[in-house]
């Protein structure tokens, strides 16, 4: 009866792991799928870009923080109205606390007025930007 016992569960067993593997599958299959045809969509890639252009935010540097200690770990800066926002590393490193940010409507740079008097101009939107022209111009 041992043996029928350990026979029963595995033939259980496998019957689970082939219903998973049935549902998994095409639900892994759906999201690719569905990755895939927002990457190379024009009209998809060009509403993220002119949402991300039309956004805009202005405010005082109150926090920084970062979600990791290593180089490509997101970096952010959070303002006084407590907006936040990524920042490339190089721009994070060079900020500090009580520094100002803008990004104006229907533009695509954010400008750091630092405190020592320096300007920083940070391309905002050049990946969602680069996407859209690049699909653009393959149609």
């Amino acid at each position: 009866m041992n043996t029928e016992n350990k026979e029963e569960l595995e033939k259980q067993e496998s019957e689970i792991r082939k219903n998973l593997f049935l549902v998994f599958v095409p639900i892994a299959i759906m999201i690719f799928i569905i990755a895939y045809y927002q990457s190379n969509s024009l009209e998809h890639n060009k509403e993220k870009y002119l949402e991300s252009r039309n956004t805009k935010f202005n405010g005082i540097v109150i926090k920084k923080r970062q979600e990791g200690d290593y180089t490509r770990a997101g970096r952010f800066v959070i303002l006084d109205n407590y907006h936040e926002e990524r920042v490339e590393n190089n721009t994070y490193y060079r900020i500090q606390i009580g520094d100002s940010v803008y990004k104006k409507s229907e533009s695509d740079s954010v400008y750091f007025h630092l405190k020592n008097g320096e300007i920083i101009i940070e391309d905002y939107n050049e990946y969602l930007r680069k996407n859209y022209y690049e699909l653009l111009n393959k149609k």
